[in-house]
């Protein structure tokens, strides 16, 4: 296996949270202002969680890019034996590839320091690298999921339902029943 199958449950989660983050942006929360109580946070959080697949589809190029690179920075078989068998293995690493992209000026340091520099060397670990490589592929898949996925979506609702109100479709809904 040349990449990591994508995780459900990985998906899932980076999706809630950048959905609160959508949700608790000022842009969102002025915009729900503006709809006048059209729609709750909650409704909105509901209506996106049902649109999760298609939402996420809008950024899968991003995504692809971001299995790539923690294969990459895995090795060509996928995390190790141990790894693979560990459930919790996996949602850690989530929490480690950024720990250690932040940490990659100092282990740069540290490879500089311990072993003697060749002729257009510039010290870098390669393993350093490519998880520095998987940790700036999956901010870049996340926030591609913030700012084409799940601000655009909940935009588009509130839109709609000002749009709505503003044709007075509300109304037209109840004159059938009031003719009866």
């Amino acid at each position: 296996m040349t990449q990591p199958e994508p995780s459900a449950r990985e998906i899932g989660v980076v999706f809630e949270r950048v959905l609160d983050q959508a949700l608790d942006s000022r842009q969102v929360l002025d915009a729900l202002d503006r709809a006048g109580g059209a729609f709750s946070r909650e409704q909105l959080r509901t209506r996106a969680l049902r649109a999760r697949t298609a939402i996420t589809a809008a950024v899968a190029v991003e995504y692809q890019a971001y299995l790539r690179a923690r294969s990459a920075a895995t090795g060509p078989g996928g995390p190790a034996e141990g790894a693979r068998e560990a459930a919790p293995a996996r949602g850690t690493g989530a929490l480690v590839l950024p720990l250690l992209a932040a940490a990659k000026p100092v282990l740069r340091l540290l490879v500089t320091a311990r072993r003697p520099r060749c002729a257009g060397e510039d010290g870098a670990s390669p393993d350093a690298d490519t998880v520095a490589d998987a940790a700036s592929a999956r901010e870049a898949w996340e926030l591609a999921l913030l700012e084409r996925g799940v601000v655009p979506f909940l935009l588009g609702r509130l839109e709609e339902a000002l749009m709505g109100r503003d044709r007075g479709e509300g109304q037209s809904r109840e004159l059938p029943n009031r003719m009866r």
